[in-house]
């Protein structure tokens, strides 16, 4: 199971937002229309403070381009 910065295991809730945090960094990647492309950043810099501010990952969004 995977575990936050700390070495504690993820909650299940903890575990989603991981998971939509890592899918929107794959969509972020992909060659997306211009619109869907800038809202997709949008979503991941919002979630991006979420998982950050709750310990599970540390990152620097800027290389997704957010």
């Amino acid at each position: 199971m995977a575990a936050d910065l700390l070495n504690a295991s993820f909650t299940g809730q903890e575990a989603k937002l991981v998971a939509a945090y890592e899918a929107l960094k794959e969509l972020a990647g992909d060659d997306l229309p211009p619109c869907a492309a800038s809202n997709v950043r949008v979503a991941l810099a919002a979630l991006g403070v979420a998982v950050i501010d709750l310990g599970l990952v540390y990152e620097h969004l800027t290389d997704y381009g957010c």
